[in-house]
């Protein structure tokens, strides 16, 4: 995945997310139609807009840490009941505190975001909010109440800042189209209204306390981002400018808290010691060497004798992040043997026997894993990989099976599934596999060579060959664009 590099390039970009949540849904109509979306063309609209994104936002795609904000994203999001949206969630590699809606039902949270929490409620807090906007549809309200959108104008500027991310000659001219159409369109009122904030809070906080959570974590989390600190810490775009009138919020959240209390309805226990080992992995893959580095070592002195699951998991992941698997080893061990009810710790445990050539002792952590959570398809994903090359092939087809709709957040499930069914002589499927792995991965050509495999060989399924045909159509769309901004 190409990274955004640049001051410049990522404020750009950022503008082009937070325009393209409140304004890209006005793309299916022409001049002078009513501002309104149908449920199918938002949902297309919004995976053409996750394309965008995937391109140019710094995704995390480590497996811990998406399984681990997908399942709190998803315990929230049941809350809702009935809903056309099938949520998704993603977490950008930017120390920003950050988070945003796109039509469809995906969020985005920033690692910076994350990393000011400090409890799984706090998480739950931002995520219920940010689906309750979708589901109040607020993108489309802010259209209609809107008088100045038009085709035009927000051509220039999707056209200007992706001109100014991929740079070159035409960067200053860019900058002056997005400028211009921005400012003659007073920024197009970009931010929700506090109308909108209101609701998506009222809503949102009965998604929470719905899912177990205390009513305090929405307070606390937006307290400690109306710091004044956070909002002098960085020049980039964040949950300060996206979000407005944080202060008003946190007053009238208090409220509905003590209401809360006052109704002497008491969440259910939710069990949250999972949050600080997926935030110690997350430092340790992705925050400053030194400064993780400098944290770990504090939080194991400060458990003295006692010792840290915590700082142990960090530790070792922190030598995974060097390569040194040796090294990793003993700390994820005795991470374990601290947090031995933890999926994740087991799951990341068995990925370094796997690196090491023990199979024996994957298998069986791993196995270990999916006893404490079933679903978990990171564990999964690795024991297929184990069980692969202990030749108990069906077995590890079965294993992917399992989480094969998960593939678009893992695509190793693609690559691994499309191998297995090779050697299974499923020749059609395995390279429809393929075919959307390299998809994936932005490798137009190799994805259209196994689509084009697949389509010859698939003659059983009307419904799989629309599937492909619609793949096709798309990698040979953008394989063709590629190849022309490659040339320029």
């Amino acid at each position: 995945m190409r990274r955004v590099t640049g001051f410049r390039s990522f404020k750009s970009f950022v503008c082009l997310a937070t325009t393209l949540s409140f304004l890209a849904v006005s793309c299916p109509f022409g001049p002078g139609s009513a501002w309104a979306l149908s449920l199918s063309e938002e949902k297309e609209l919004g995976r053409k807009t996750l394309e965008m994104f995937r391109d140019r936002l710094p995704l995390i795609e480590d497996g811990e840490l998406i399984t681990y904000v997908q399942s709190v994203g998803e315990r929230v999001a049941r809350q809702v009941g009935i809903t056309p949206y099938q949520y998704q969630f993603f977490v950008v590699n930017e120390g920003v505190p950050n988070a945003f809606a796109i039509p469809g039902g995906y969020i985005f949270i920033y690692r910076g975001l994350i990393e000011l929490m400090q409890n799984e409620g706090e998480l739950a807090s931002i995520l219920a909010h940010e689906i309750s906007h979708i589901q109040a549809r607020h993108i489309h309200r802010r259209l209609e109440e809107s008088k100045l959108i038009n085709i035009a104008s927000l051509a220039g500027v999707i056209a200007g800042v992706l001109l100014g991310i991929s740079g070159g000659s035409g960067a200053r001219a860019s900058q002056a189209i997005t400028m211009g159409t921005m400012a003659g369109a007073r920024t197009y009122q970009l931010q929700y209204s506090r109308e909108n904030e209101r609701e998506a809070d009222q809503i949102g906080f009965r998604y929470l306390t719905a899912a177990g959570y205390s009513p305090r974590d929405m307070v606390t989390i937006m307290e400690r981002l109306n710091q004044d600190k956070w909002r002098a810490s960085s020049k980039l775009p964040s949950y300060l400018s996206t979000h407005p009138a944080l202060g008003e919020r946190v007053l009238y959240l208090r409220e509905h808290v003590e209401r809360e209390k006052a109704s002497k309805t008491s969440p259910r226990v939710i069990l949250e010691g999972e949050f600080e080992l997926m935030q110690a992995a997350m430092v340790a893959d992705h925050s400053d060497f030194r400064v993780a580095m400098d944290r770990f070592q504090a939080e194991a002195k400060k458990a003295g004798k006692k010792r840290s699951a915590v700082a142990e998991y960090g530790m070792g992941r922190l030598y995974l992040r060097q390569g040194k698997v040796e090294e990793a080893l003993p700390h994820l061990q005795e991470a374990a043997k601290m947090a031995s009810s933890s999926p994740y710790v087991m799951s990341s445990l068995g990925a370094v026997y796997f690196q090491m050539g023990k199979l024996q002792e994957a298998q069986r952590v791993l196995e270990t894993a999916l006893v404490l959570n079933p679903s978990s398809p990171v564990a999964h994903l690795r024991l297929a990989q184990v069980l692969q090359d202990l030749g108990q092939k069906s077995e590890a087809l079965k294993h992917l099976q399992q989480i094969e709709e998960l593939a678009p957040s893992f695509p190793e499930i693609d690559r691994l599934l499309g191998v297995l069914l090779g050697q299974g002589n499923q020749i059609g499927p395995a390279h429809y596999h393929l075919g959307r792995y390299y998809e994936q991965r932005r490798d137009w050509k190799l994805a259209e060579f196994h689509y084009q495999k697949a389509r010859s060989l698939t003659q059983d399924s009307p419904q799989r060959l629309a599937e492909i045909d619609q793949s096709l159509k798309e990698v040979v769309q953008r394989g063709k664009k590629a190849a022309y901004e490659k040339s320029r």
